[in-house]
């Protein structure tokens, strides 16, 4: 298979649909501040803390970066005809309702027919590759068992790998040696080869790791540049202790290169799912089922078996003839995680956040009067679910109608609000609340609009101008 080289566009994807290629959904609020200014989609009152490892983690296309009205060709090697499917599916045993074709995505799972919620996809545990998370802290069992069964089928591992495999080295690097491993001794397995014929070359793969010192800066975005000079610096630093001329592993003769290690990295980084069995943490590289697609609002998922003799993928919702059944990396993972990990981002993603510097010392708006402004009802004050005033008359445009609604919550959500009521005074507990019969079925009374006099609409406006040029600074700081 020839090496195909990605675009120029590859290294400039961004980590945000904030500096993505369309425009930037931003809110214009004009009605009742009287002030035609704009908000960025998402703020972020705290840090967030650092995610862990996501619970599936599977290979995408960068095409998936793109929206998709603009979609390139996909190269051959995520292209569904550059490898026989079908083939793969009958030599690893896999009972599969779905077909592998192109997809909005790039290459990904399609039903040819209805289906009801079932198992879709279903792969025999002897052809993937497991290992146990924590095998010298932890449970071991099922892993020990998953190995022994795959040597049953494949053949006997060197001693010295299987030692590793269930040694004190982390779970990435562990799943790394025993793919390389697989691409150097099984390239024509019945299994393998048309396995490993399905997944693409280092060079078309964007997860963070595979950017070196000087494509990084390419990426513009500061923090997606630390973080891939320090991914790359860590592979590196991976090769020379385990698959280097002076590595661990060096008598196996895993990888003749760094772009080898990468390659396999970041198979593992993209394509491998986490499953607990028993209280056993696991990570597992399953044929096949690792062509799911991401989306945030996903019909399918995955897990065990009940036997635990084979991987799953399940719907969580009847498909249409055509549909794609997707699965979800990560429910809570923004752009920034996604490009870390997978390589692309998701336009729209409602994890993404911009940090305020002074956002807690911003002055609050009028929350009422924001909603009314934005067409919106509901109470914000614990979280409570905000809907159109008037629902949308037709179901044309559906999706971008709920990913816009779903921005604008997002931003309302994020800043500081006021529901309209003076802060109590002393010996006056109640404040200015009106009486018990105007409350809400919560037991609080409900949010004022503004009261329209010039002093209030004058304070108004001074906080909103407050507010934008807070916002402005943080998106002026964006390359």
């Amino acid at each position: 298979m020839q090496a195909v080289k990605l675009p120029p566009w590859r290294t400039t994807v961004w980590p945000s649909h904030v500096l993505a290629g369309f425009r930037t959904p931003f809110i214009h609020f004009w009605h009742v501040h009287e002030v035609d200014f704009t908000l960025p989609l998402v703020l972020d009152r705290t840090k967030r803390p650092k995610a862990a490892r996501s619970a599936f983690c599977i290979c995408r296309s960068v095409a998936a970066t793109q929206s998709s009205s603009s979609i390139r060709a996909l190269p051959d090697s995520l292209n569904p005809t550059a490898f026989d499917s079908d083939a793969l599916a009958k030599a690893a045993g896999v009972q599969c309702l779905v077909h592998c074709r192109p997809t909005p995505l790039g290459r990904g799972l399609v039903a040819p027919h209805s289906l009801e919620r079932q198992a879709i996809v279903s792969v025999p545990l002897q052809n993937t590759l497991v290992i146990t998370d924590e095998p010298l802290t932890g449970i071991s069992v099922f892993g020990d068992r998953c190995q022994g069964l795959w040597q049953q089928h494949h053949g006997q591992l060197p001693q010295q790998l299987l030692d590793f495999l269930t040694g004190d080295a982390r779970w990435d690097v562990r799943m790394t040696a025993w793919l390389l491993w697989v691409a150097s001794e099984l390239p024509d397995s019945p299994v393998w080869g048309p396995y490993l014929s399905s997944l693409p070359l280092v060079d078309e793969v964007t997860c963070l790791l595979n950017y070196g010192p000087h494509e990084a800066r390419e990426l513009q975005f500061k923090e997606l540049v630390e973080e891939a000079r320090s991914q790359h610096k860590w592979a590196l630093t991976v090769h020379q202790s385990y698959f280097g001329m002076e590595g661990e592993l060096r008598r196996l003769r895993l990888a003749a290169s760094l772009e080898d290690t990468l390659w396999a990295m970041s198979m593992v980084r993209t394509r491998t799912f986490s499953e607990d069995v028993n209280g056993e943490g696991l990570t597992l590289m399953v044929p096949y089922a690792d062509m799911a697609n991401h989306s945030f609002q996903h019909n399918a998922t995955f897990c065990m078996a009940r036997d635990n003799k084979r991987f799953e993928l399940r719907l969580l919702f009847s498909l249409v003839t055509g549909e794609e059944a997707t699965i979800c990396y990560g429910e809570g993972k923004p752009n920034f995680e996604v490009m870390r990990d997978y390589g692309f981002i998701v336009p729209g993603n409602p994890n993404d956040r911009i940090t305020l510097s002074n956002q807690d010392t911003l002055p609050p708006l009028n929350g009422a009067s924001l909603l009314e402004a934005l067409g919106l009802k509901g109470d914000w004050r614990n979280g409570g679910k905000l809907t159109r005033v008037l629902p949308e008359a037709s179901s044309e445009g559906k999706s971008a109608n709920l990913l816009a609604l779903a921005r604008q919550k997002n931003a309302v959500l994020s800043m500081n609000l006021s529901d309209g009521f003076p802060s109590p005074k002393a010996g006056r507990l109640f404040g200015g609340w009106p009486g018990a019969t105007s409350w809400t079925d919560a037991g609080r009374p409900p949010p004022q609009r503004l009261n329209r006099n010039t002093a209030t609409i004058t304070t108004e406006r001074a906080a909103v101008d407050i507010v934008r040029q807070s916002y402005q600074a943080a998106l002026d700081e964006l390359p």
